[in-house]
């Protein structure tokens, strides 16, 4: 192995981490990788709101949901949408899936690590 094969693995695995050692991206994947078309940020980002603060989507309030769009659109989905595990059409500000090894609930359910393998083997 040489080392620009090493540092391209490294960086890889680093990625894979950084994408899939995030609750809120594992979210957004289960979201979107579950739903029969693309789903709306603002839907992802209550969901979000509702999941962190461990209460019922009913009780988030804007500015939590506000947070969470200016969040996803800016940092997760863009990382997500990278590393080509969703597509994101940032106009219409939809979010639907790509190339997903685990489906829906798997990837909330699955140890980070073996959704790290699941993800390394396609």
């Amino acid at each position: 192995m040489t080392i620009s094969q090493t540092t391209t693995t490294n960086r890889d695995l680093g990625d894979a981490f950084d994408i899939l050692g995030s609750y809120r991206r594992r979210l957004v994947l289960a979201r979107a990788s579950g739903a029969d078309e693309a789903v709306p940020i603002g839907r992802l980002a209550t969901e979000l709101a509702a999941a962190e603060a461990e209460k019922p989507e009913t009780a988030v309030t804007t500015s939590e949901r506000d947070r969470n769009k200016i969040r996803l659109h800016h940092a997760d989905i863009p990382a997500l949408a990278a590393a080509g595990l969703v597509r994101y059409d940032p106009q219409r500000r939809l979010v639907s899936a790509g190339e997903l090894p685990l489906e829906g609930e798997e990837w909330l359910e699955m140890p980070v690590v073996e959704a790290l393998e699941a993800w390394n083997g396609r």
